[in-house]
């Protein structure tokens, strides 16, 4: 065991119970998330451009169309 690791682990010892939890809870989802990557394939287009759309639709819904048409997707891309 390296001097990091004993380290983490006595640091570990000394928190309370809740810390302990949280902690572990953390170091759990680190680990799934690195067992199951999610793919970049796995990205559901369709169920995006949807939620696009309804979003666009729930505007104009609020504004009684008396706002000018607004490019949101183009305005997204502007502040990424």
């Amino acid at each position: 065991m390296s001097a990091l690791e004993r380290e983490i682990i006595e640091k570990f010892n000394q928190l309370q119970p809740a810390a302990k939890q949280r902690v572990r809870a953390l170091i759990e989802r680190e680990l799934a998330s690195e067992v199951e990557p999610v793919s970049a394939s796995a990205f559901d287009y369709d169920a995006w451009f949807r939620d696009v759309e309804t979003l666009r639709q729930q505007i104009r819904a609020a504004h009684a169309d008396r706002l000018p048409p607004v490019d949101v997707v183009g305005m997204l891309r502007d502040i990424r």
